[in-house]
């Protein structure tokens, strides 16, 4: 079993998260459903660097990382491997920017987290989302 380390940012912008919705793709596990950016950490980066770099990957935005909101862990199969996934939750602020999706990803939303309409998210995503809701 492969373990890995993942970042994932609520990025707030004018009091709106930002949430992206995964495409199909070869390592997608949630196709369809909604997530907030983020990704794998590599060996010997420190989280917060990994957690910039994917942000920007795959949305195009610069961030400034703030609190931990959480930390999840999964046991999905990737590729016909089992996997553990640790994921930690951090509150980000955006810079000025556009929202550029990579590939992975083929709608984004800037939602209202006191508000935000249901759908069908990534497991650990609408209790992140309830989070930022109580600290706006």
């Amino acid at each position: 079993m492969k373990l890995f380390v993942g970042a994932k940012s609520l990025v707030v912008r004018e009091g709106k998260v930002l949430v992206i919705r995964e495409a199909e793709y070869d390592e997608g596990t949630n196709i369809g459903k909604w997530d907030v950016p983020g990704g794998r950490i590599e060996v010997e980066e420190p989280i917060l660097e990994g957690l910039k770099r994917e942000v920007k990957e795959e949305v195009g935005l610069d961030i400034s990382p703030k609190e931990v909101l959480g930390v999840f862990e999964t046991f999905p199969t990737i590729k016909g491997e089992p996997c553990h996934i640790i994921r930690v939750y951090y509150r980000s602020e955006a810079h000025s920017g556009e929202v550029l999706l990579s590939g992975d990803h083929d709608m984004y939303e800037w939602i209202d987290p006191k508000q935000y309409t249901k759908r069908e998210f990534v497991s650990d995503i609408e209790e992140m989302i309830r989070k930022i809701a109580e600290t706006l």
